[in-house]
């Protein structure tokens, strides 16, 4: 790939949306932003799930991540499609839990992972390692790597920063302003 989306999200469950954007430094504006084309945008979702969609990815430092995740379980996602980059993780209560990788920069397919994996990451790996082989053997372009954390992400919170906007039931996201550094 040459380009790309280059973005962050997190999701947390647990506590309410407007104790979460006091914690991260955000106010709502109101104003729907359906395909994340602001800085910083943010939506509840199904399942108690609020999710906030950046342009900074240092945004998902640990630091952070473990203080907004007090009282709460966190999910977070870093995509970086020029490089064919990935990355998700989940906190819990100030601790990361796990953590799940791929490098697209690397020579060869990768995929890191860290901590205790929740189950659903076997059959995914599994399912998209079959996807990956039919395209090898057919000579399609795939890599099975970059996807697998990011759909681990949205087995757990049904959210995907590519399939958002299409969706009747879960309203637009808005647009987040920062109104302090957390």
């Amino acid at each position: 790939m040459t380009s790309g989306i280059s973005l962050a999200w997190f999701a947390v469950q647990g506590i309410e949306p407007e104790e979460l954007l006091e914690r991260v430094g955000f106010v709502d504006t109101g104003e729907a932003d359906t395909y994340f084309e602001a800085e910083h945008t943010g939506g509840e979702l199904p399942g108690g799930w609020y999710v906030v969609v950046t342009e900074q990815l240092a945004l998902l430092e640990p630091a952070k991540l473990a203080g907004w995740s007090v009282g709460a379980r966190l999910v977070g996602a870093i995509v970086h499609e020029e490089t064919s980059t990935s990355l998700a993780m989940e906190w819990k209560d100030g601790k990361q839990m796990w953590s799940v990788f791929h490098d697209g920069s690397a020579a060869e397919r990768n995929l890191g992972v860290d901590g205790q994996l929740p189950e659903a990451f076997g059959p995914i790996s599994e399912e998209l390692m079959a996807v990956q082989a039919e395209a090898d053997a057919t000579g399609a372009e795939f890599n099975a790597a970059f996807d697998i954390p990011l759909n681990l992400a949205e087995d757990i919170t049904g959210f995907r920063h590519d399939e958002m906007g299409f969706d009747d039931e879960i309203p637009p996201f808005t647009i987040l302003e920062r109104v302090h550094i957390a």
